[in-house]
């Protein structure tokens, strides 16, 4: 059994998603909140889970993301696990990078269709390896 878990937490579904669940054999989607995280608290103790990468869609519900980061940063096993930020538009990166200097911020500039989402989905799976 894997001591470890993708979770991707967004408004919505989206093309990361999509790009995601085509890497990834196991993973956890959710919509960013409070209750969010108390589940995923619990989901980590019941299943002995060492680490989380989470990956948060910040494009949609702008707030709970916020209030669900808040929780992940005054917990001290979730401020320790990967955490990737994307969605973001270009010119909202530095807001969030001071906000959350731990996280790996990815900005997708020109077409997504352009975009090399496999260099940043083999980091996440690096990542869930435990290759930091």
């Amino acid at each position: 059994m894997s001591t470890a878990m993708l979770v991707y937490l967004a408004g919505e579904e989206d093309d990361w998603l999509d790009e995601i669940l085509d890497r990834f054999q196991e993973v956890r989607a959710m919509v960013p909140g409070a209750k969010t995280f108390r589940l995923l608290q619990e989901e980590r103790q019941s299943l002995g889970l060492e680490r989380m990468v989470l990956v948060v869609n910040a494009a949609y519900e702008q707030e709970e993301c916020r209030q669900f980061l808040r929780l992940v940063q005054e917990d001290e096993q979730f401020a320790s696990d990967p955490l990737y930020l994307v969605g973001l538009k270009e010119g909202e990166q530095d807001s969030w990078k001071q906000a959350y200097p731990q996280a790996k911020i990815v900005v997708i500039t020109g077409f997504a269709v352009e975009f090399d989402y496999d260099a940043v989905l083999s980091q996440m799976a690096s990542d869930l390896e435990g290759s930091r």
